[in-house]
């Protein structure tokens, strides 16, 4: 109740009066009075046709996309759809929209306002049932009847669209308790609808119906926009959803509410350097891919963002460049949703490269088309086949910076060239991130390594959210990521899943080199340097007086091929034991983790080597300490 009280009197008259606003518009559909359907007007697909993304009436431009897309649908139509990190996973003959396909459980056709779903009481994920209600396996459907003329195709994705409207009310069930999931839902519609329009499947009648929901959907989303609620990466997806829709749809009343937020939450949460404030790499994906979709759109229908929002995107590829690794695979900083914004062809972020490409087009950048791959099926379906001619015409050369400070995030990345086998370096001097720090982990100071092709150091990911409280605090706790523990605490402690008691502040003091006082009576300065080729120090600085206990923690995968060096003067108690990491949400693979542990007084110094090895043939871990 305090709580409540201090976070009332903490809140703006404007956000009081939303609150309040929202509450009474919640209340007046639940009674029923608000639980009515929006109409689609007769042939919005048609209307809208000449305005969605042109690459829906063009021809494909290459055969093994249409390879790929029948391959997707003809698993589809078994009801077999990837679900995160948990694989491949059976829907059942007839799809129950609420059923949890991981572990079974049905989630109650309730008031949607009625879940606590960060404490659910029977400890369910909704993550889950949220992908998969998310239903961006159809647009895979649609491409491939779009491609093949295949009724099957088309058949199989309607039917899935009226069994979800039959199920799913205004209003009523899970599937309606997040803006954000309703958005990503909606724009998955549109990208399954205007493909399969002049199927048989899509009749007038069975359109008008999902029509219906689609709208009535996208009005759920303006009426209840996370203004105050979720101002994070929730609100630029519903922004963008409205935009989009506002766009297709010729409604104003979308157009301009998205539009103005997608500005507005540009200069917001996107830090000038081009990092989304969350400090999360996997939701800075999430931002980007929201705003490429707006601003593809938005170019071919001649409609105009501030300069600034272009600025942000372009800073925003900057960064994601940078902290991609040489694999082409994205470095984990912070949380890791395991899902993608855009998801006609990958579901995931662990590649973003086509990002890349289409930031080549947009802004003419040659480094950003070196790092893209090539030209990406994404590509296409955003800016259309003649965006390849484009593409192909920018001058492709290498970044001309191989190390970067981003100082506004607290971010130092440096990597030995572009190459694939080039090493890459992630330091970490930033916060817990913008508003209670829901997304980022308590990992000031810690590293990252990557070296011919392999992790060295790894981030331990994120694995869940709800569900197992245990996980979600170890995933995010100091002692998980390659940094230091002081006295046997967390840098934060946590409130709830998504939220910390209080914050700290990192300094940055250079290159590879930042400090904070998190802990009292020391201030913990840490710096990395790179020797030679394969060989990494790491020193660390304890500041300040008093006896302390120090854990310095290093996380690698279970083969690596590493030998360490511990140098401190005083007795180093070291261990090696199993640990955990998470490339994707809902999975998790064990790892090694070191801890040296030492007790003294400060001031201390602490230097460690970190030595690559050569791959052996039994692929033992080689792990050697010295203490003084």
């Amino acid at each position: 109740m305090k709580k409540r009280l201090e976070r009332l009197a903490a809140m703006t008259p404007r956000e009081l009066a939303y609150r309040v606003r929202d509450r009474l518009l919640t209340e007046w559909e639940r009674f029923g009075a608000g639980h009515r359907y929006v109409c689609a007007p007769a042939g919005f697909l048609h209307t809208g046709a000449s305005r969605f993304y042109r690459s829906v009436g063009e021809a494909c431009p290459e055969p093994e996309w249409i390879e790929r897309a029948v391959a997707d649908a003809d698993t589809i139509c078994r009801h077999e759809v990837e679900i995160l990190g948990y694989g491949t996973v059976q829907l059942g003959r007839e799809i129950d929209w609420h059923r949890d396909p991981v572990t079974g459980a049905v989630w109650e056709r309730r008031f949607r306002a009625d879940f606590d779903l960060v404490h659910d009481p029977a400890g369910r994920d909704s993550k889950i049932i949220h992908e998969l209600n998310r239903h961006q396996h159809l647009p895979k459907l649609a491409k491939a009847y779009l491609w093949t003329g295949d009724e099957r195709y088309a058949t199989e994705a309607v039917g899935q669209l009226l069994r979800w409207t039959a199920q799913n009310p205004p209003g009523v069930g899970v599937n309606w308790e997040s803006s954000l999931e309703i958005a990503i839902r909606s724009i998955s519609w549109m990208w399954t609808l205007f493909p399969l329009r002049g199927s048989k499947s899509l009749s007038d009648a069975a359109a008008a119906l999902i029509g219906d929901s689609l709208f009535t959907q996208l009005e759920h989303i303006r009426r209840h926009t996370s203004l105050y609620t979720s101002p994070n990466t929730h609100l630029i997806g519903e922004a963008a959803a409205l935009f989009l829709a506002g766009v297709v749809f010729n409604r104003r009343e979308w157009l301009e509410p998205g539009a103005a937020l997608l500005a507005r939450e540009a200069e917001r949460q996107v830090l000038p350097d081009g990092v989304h404030a969350e400090l999360s790499a996997y939701y800075h994906c999430y931002t980007v891919d929201f705003y490429l979709q707006a601003l593809t759109l938005a170019e071919q229908n001649r409609v105009q963002f501030p300069e600034l929002v272009w600025r942000r995107v372009s800073g925003m590829l900057e960064f994601l460049m940078h902290v991609t690794r040489p694999d082409g695979t994205l470095a984990s900083l912070g949380d890791d949703d395991g899902g993608r914004a855009f998801a006609i062809v990958c579901n995931h972020y662990r590649q973003f490269s086509d990002a890349l490409g289409i930031g080549a087009v947009l802004f003419g950048r040659g480094d950003f088309k070196q790092q893209s791959g090539g030209f990406a099926e994404e590509m296409f379906w955003l800016m259309g086949a003649g965006s390849r001619h484009i593409y192909n015409d920018v001058p492709a050369h290498a970044p001309a910076e191989t190390e970067r400070l981003f100082a506004n995030a607290g971010y130092y990345i440096r990597r030995s060239g572009w190459g694939p086998r080039d090493s890459h370096l992630i330091f970490d001097g930033g916060d817990l991130g913008m508003l209670s720090g829901g997304h980022a982990h308590a990992d000031a100071l810690a590293i990252q390594l990557f070296e011919n092709g392999r992790e060295v150091l790894l981030d331990p990911g994120t694995f869940v959210y709800n569900g197992d409280p245990e996980s979600r605090e170890y995933f995010r706790s100091t002692r998980a990521h390659n940094t230091v523990v002081i006295d046997g605490r967390n840098q934060a402690q946590p409130s709830d899943t998504f939220r910390w008691n209080g914050k700290f502040q990192c300094r940055i003091n250079g290159p590879a080199a930042a400090e904070h006082d998190i802990y009292p009576g020391v201030t913990h300065r840490r710096s990395v340097e790179q020797p030679c080729p394969g060989s990494w120090t790491v020193t660390d600085e304890f500041l300040g007086t008093g006896e302390h206990t120090f854990e310095i923690y290093f996380h690698f995968p279970e083969d690596a091929n590493l030998a360490f060096e511990v140098d401190a003067p005083l007795l180093v108690t070291t261990e090696l034991t199993e640990g955990w990491a998470s490339h994707r949400y809902g999975e998790r693979v064990p790892c090694t983790t070191l801890r040296a542990a030492m007790t003294g007084a400060a001031p201390l110094t602490v230097r460690t080597s970190v030595h690559l090895g050569k791959a052996r043939e039994e692929d033992a871990i080689c792990a050697q300490f010295a203490g003084s």
